[in-house]
């Protein structure tokens, strides 16, 4: 499979073709069989079987103390049978296979597939994205195309992700157009991840948060009306009982520095973690969970305080 293009370059195309984006960062495993949605029911924090059919949703699979291990969407591409993809942070791929895998022997008809190597995923944006996949792959249904082995799905935002076979026939003709149109880097798209305030939880943050303290509860990433599932009665009891003391910010500052390590600065201490960031120099931005605080302290991108965090919250 050819790497994604990473530079930027002027559009030879139709007036048709969206922004493509390479999307290295983020894997598919596939979850496909005659009882696999109702091991996902049981799996993660989305209402698989009565609002999956409707269209992409986001979700998290938590540990028994209702800890993330990792976030996604979640995409069914068939019923009879079951299949559905789940987009993931790629570091964090292995490790949720490994958590998935503690409890899919249970379920006979189902199988867990890490399909990362097979398809390669692009983001699309601009007004031209939706017209740009029906020409491509045909009608959509529920915010999901679907062509061969290729699918797509539409975003909140009005943004895309394409995740293209490298086994179609028509593949390497896909990939040379895309490549000749305009190809803007992957920070780009992680800037409007961030900007949308979607989080991504890599392998070094399994096991750290709650799902409403990453934002899925705003995302509408949990079900609270569905039944039981790993994690639920955590979960449950902090969105009924309880409210979560750390919540998900936008954060920007100036500058080309990165942070040094996990922490979100205060003046006298740590306010929170950083869970992604992007900063080359043009817009730098980060998604951290921050403890919620009356007073709003000042933050800091630095132990040393220089370097201050506007709050776009």
């Amino acid at each position: 499979m050819p790497p994604a293009t990473q530079q930027t370059t002027e559009s030879s195309s139709p007036v048709d073709t969206p922004i493509f984006y390479p999307l290295e960062h983020l894997a598919i495993l596939d979850i496909t069989g005659t009882d696999a949605l109702t091991f996902l029911q049981g799996q993660g924090t989305q209402d698989y079987l009565k609002r999956l059919p409707q269209a992409p949703l986001p979700g998290a699979f938590c540990t028994p103390k209702g800890r993330v291990v990792a976030n996604v969407w979640n995409i069914l591409l068939s019923t009879e049978p079951s299949t559905v993809k789940l987009v993931i942070e790629r570091s964090a791929a292995d490790t949720l296979k490994r958590h998935l895998g503690k409890y899919i022997p249970f379920f006979r008809g189902s199988k867990l597939t890490d399909e990362s190597q097979a398809l390669h995923g692009l983001g699309l944006s601009g007004p031209e994205a939706g017209h740009w996949l029906t020409r491509v792959l045909g009608k959509g249904s529920n915010d999901v195309w679907r062509k061969g082995g290729h699918f797509a799905f539409s975003l909140p935002d009005g943004r895309a992700q394409i995740w293209l076979s490298a086994l179609a026939d028509d593949y390497e003709t896909l990939m040379e157009q895309i490549e000749n149109s305009r190809v803007h880097p992957a920070a780009d798209w992680q800037r409007l991840d961030i900007l949308a305030g979607y989080p991504w939880v890599n392998a070094s943050l399994t096991g750290e948060f709650v799902p409403q303290s990453i934002g899925l509860e705003q995302l509408d990433g949990i079900s609270f009306n569905k039944g039981c599932y790993t994690g639920q009665e955590v979960i449950s009891r902090l969105h009924y009982k309880g409210q979560s003391k750390r919540g998900l910010q936008r954060l920007r500052w100036q500058g080309d520095a990165t942070p040094a390590g996990p922490e979100v600065y205060t003046a006298t201490g740590t306010a929170g973690t950083w869970i992604n960031w992007v900063a080359d120099g043009e817009q730098c931005l980060g998604l951290a969970m921050v403890k919620q605080s009356a007073d709003a302290p000042a933050l800091y991108l630095d132990s040393e305080r220089q370097i201050p965090l506007e709050l776009l919250d």
